[in-house]
């Protein structure tokens, strides 16, 4: 072996088992860190306070676990409508000015709906009683959740605008199965969300007084009412701004 090979071996070191499970670790490392990220996105989402939050705490309270997590579920049910929306490149359809304001109306008297009903309700404690083991909280509360998810404009702004920037870069930097294992995390950070909300506030009934816990139903109520109106108004000044502008 003249001095040119030795220098070359000297220069190129084997590529032992040491460095292929560094390079696996490394590659591990940022494939946890991914998925973390994107389920702290999900969890970022659903962790604002907003109209589906509060209908779980006002539920949670007022009849316990079940029902504040089935509010949960069919917000996320609506969630999955939505992505799968994004997925086939619809997105252009719900941004349009009158199907936005269509929504926002519907979400409105939905939320005004529901804060206008709970305050005439009786006491949480003896809704529970009277309803006794039926299933309809159950369904109720999961048709509350799908139907409160499906027209606030915020959860479809962010669908559309925030979910979809995501989503297109997805795809044009990766292919399909990312784009969708991407999409599957933020749902599961979603559901996490919802899953504690209905925990803590299932347990947290067990210790509050009935006045407390009217007080929260109350205040609750109100502030669905006062999303309510807040979304009628943007439904009504984009539908008089676009009008106007023609």
């Amino acid at each position: 072996m003249d001095y040119n090979q030795k220098r070359n071996v000297i220069a190129c070191p084997p590529f032992t088992s040491n460095s292929k499970d560094k390079l696996f670790m490394k590659g591990l490392g940022l494939l946890v860190t991914l998925l973390i990220s994107y389920i702290i996105l999900g969890l970022s989402i659903a962790a604002p306070i907003g109209p589906i939050n509060i209908e779980i705490i006002k539920k949670g309270l007022s009849y316990g676990f079940w029902p504040a997590l089935c509010v949960g579920l069919g917000g996320m049910s609506s969630d999955l409508v939505l992505m799968v929306l994004m997925f086939l490149g619809v997105s252009y359809f719900l941004a349009i000015w009158w199907v936005k304001m269509l929504l926002m109306i519907a979400g409105c008297f939905l939320l005004i709906q529901s804060g206008w009903s709970s305050l005439n309700a009786a006491e949480p404690y003896q809704q529970e009683n009277r309803v006794g083991s039926s299933s309809s909280p159950i369904l109720a509360s999961y048709s509350r959740g799908f139907l409160i998810a499906g027209t606030n404009p915020m959860n479809l702004l962010f669908w559309i605008s925030i979910y979809g920037s995501i989503l297109s870069s997805s795809f044009e930097k990766t292919d399909m199965l990312h784009s969708f294992l991407m999409s599957t995390l933020v749902f599961i950070g979603i559901g996490l969300w919802n899953l504690n909300l209905a925990f803590t506030t299932h347990f947290s009934r067990s210790i509050a007084k009935p006045s407390f816990i009217k007080i929260i139903n109350v205040c609750a109520s109100l502030i669905l009412i006062g999303f309510g109106l807040r979304f009628g108004y943007q439904g009504i000044a984009l539908g008089i701004s676009k009008l106007y502008l023609q």
